[in-house]
C-alpha cells in the first residue's frame, strides 16, 4: 500500500470532514515537527506516517459525523477554533505518532470524533484529553483489561424486549454477558500491569481490599434484570473470568479515564457502539 497522505485522505472523505482533515494536517505537521525536531529523521517519517493513519481513520468517522446532520457540519467547520478541542487533537496527533498499533489509532479517532458532540467542561471533555495521554502507554493485554473491566463494572445491556418475564430477562442479559466476556476469556494479567494501569490513572489498585464480583455485577443492575450469577459460574467462559477476578480483578477499580478507554475498547472488539449517559452533561 502506497504511504497515506493527507491529499488522498480529504480527496477520499470530502466534504466538511475532507476541510476539516486538511486543516488539522496544517497544524499536526507544525506540532510534529516541533515535538520531534531532535530525534533521528527516520523516527520522524515513520512518526508522520503514524499520526497520517489515525487521521486517515478519524477522517471516517468524522465523515459519519457529518451525514447524520447539517448541525453537526458546522460543529465540525468551527472545532478547530476552539481551544480545548483543538488541544485534544493535538494530544491525540503525538500520542498516535508514536505508535503504529492500528486498534490505538482507533481509540484515539474515536476519543476525538466523539469529543465534537460535547460540550468542552462536560465529563467526557475532561477525561478525553487524559485518555489521549494514557492510550500509548498501555499495552494491548493492558487495554483488554480496562475492556473487560468496564463489562463487569459498568456495561450493560439494552433493548431487552419489552413484558418480558423476569426470569427469562435475566438469562436474556446472563446470554449478553457471556457473549462479551468471550473476548477476554484468553487474557492473561499480572500484579505489575495492574500497578502500572494505577500509575497513568485508569485503575485504583489495592491489594488489601478484595470486592465480590457477584455484588459488582448486581448493584449495577439495571431496566429490572439482574445477571445469573451461578450460571456465570458454570460455563466455561465465566469460570475463565472468575478466575482472572481472583488474580487481581478484584482489587482494581477504573477511573473515569480507565472507564472510557475500557467503553471503547469493548466497543472495537464487539463492533458496537456504547452509550455514556450521563457523560455529556456539565
Amino acid at each position: 500500500m502506497e504511504p497515506l497522505s493527507v491529499v488522498v485522505i480529504s480527496a477520499a472523505v470530502g466534504g466538511v470532514a475532507g476541510k476539516f482533515v486538511g486543516r488539522a494536517w496544517d497544524l499536526g505537521e507544525k506540532w510534529l515537527s516541533t515535538y520531534f525536531k531532535d530525534h533521528a529523521p527516520k523516527a520522524s517519517e515513520e512518526a508522520q506516517q503514524n499520526s497520517l493513519d489515525f487521521l486517515d481513520q478519524l477522517a471516517k468517522r468524522v465523515k459519519a459525523l457529518e451525514q447524520q446532520g447539517e448541525q453537526y457540519k458546522k460543529i465540525i467547520g468551527d472545532s478547530l477554533n476552539h481551544p480545548d478541542f483543538s488541544v485534544l487533537l493535538q494530544k491525540a496527533l503525538i500520542s498516535s505518532a508514536q505508535t503504529g498499533d492500528r486498534q490505538k489509532h482507533e481509540l484515539l479517532a474515536r476519543l476525538v470524533s466523539d469529543r465534537l458532540t460535547q460540550s468542552p467542561e462536560s465529563l467526557f471533555a475532561l477525561c478525553s484529553k487524559l485518555a489521549c495521554d494514557a492510550v500509548p502507554m498501555l499495552n494491548l493485554r493492558q487495554l483488554k483489561a480496562l475492556g473487560l473491566l468496564a463489562n463487569l463494572w459498568f456495561l450493560r445491556p439494552v433493548g431487552c424486549p419489552p413484558n418480558m418475564p423476569k426470569e427469562i430477562s435475566n438469562v436474556w442479559a446472563s446470554e449478553w454477558l457471556e457473549r462479551r466476556l468471550y473476548f477476554y476469556q484468553d487474557l492473561t494479567l499480572t500484579t505489575l500491569d495492574f500497578l502500572h494501569l494505577a500509575s497513568v490513572s485508569c485503575v485504583t489498585y489495592d491489594p488489601l481490599i478484595s470486592r465480590d464480583l457477584k455484588k459488582v455485577l448486581s448493584t449495577t443492575a439495571q431496566n429490572g434484570f439482574a445477571f445469573d450469577y451461578e450460571a456465570l459460574c458454570n460455563s466455561e467462559v465465566g469460570k475463565k473470568i472468575i478466575e482472572l477476578w481472583k488474580l487481581g480483578l478484584n482489587h482494581a477499580t477504573p477511573t473515569t479515564v480507565g472507564q472510557l478507554i475500557g467503553v471503547f475498547v469493548s466497543d472495537m472488539l464487539t463492533n458496537t457502539s456504547s452509550s455514556l449517559d450521563g457523560w455529556g452533561e456539565l
